[in-house]
């Protein structure tokens, strides 16, 4: 199974920007992810079209599930 964190942020002008990690750890907390977002967003990371993220939107565990099909 492949997991992801889809953070997403709000820029000073209101447009939305997300930021996509793969293979995260099993044991993720919300916690510990609105610190991370609390560090991109204090720190001045990333701009959008050279626009600061000012706010944390929201964050989504995604889960993937692969099943390989024998068709040879």
């Amino acid at each position: 199974m492949a997991n992801s964190l889809v953070m997403s942020f709000l820029n000073a002008e209101g447009t939305k920007m997300n930021i996509t990690v793969a293979n995260i750890k099993d044991d993720l907390t919300k916690v510990v992810v609105s610190a991370a977002m609390d560090v991109i967003i204090a720190k001045n990371i990333i701009s959008t079209t050279g626009v600061d993220l000012k706010f944390k939107d929201s964050a989504q565990l995604i889960n993937r599930n692969a099943t390989e099909l024998a068709v040879k």
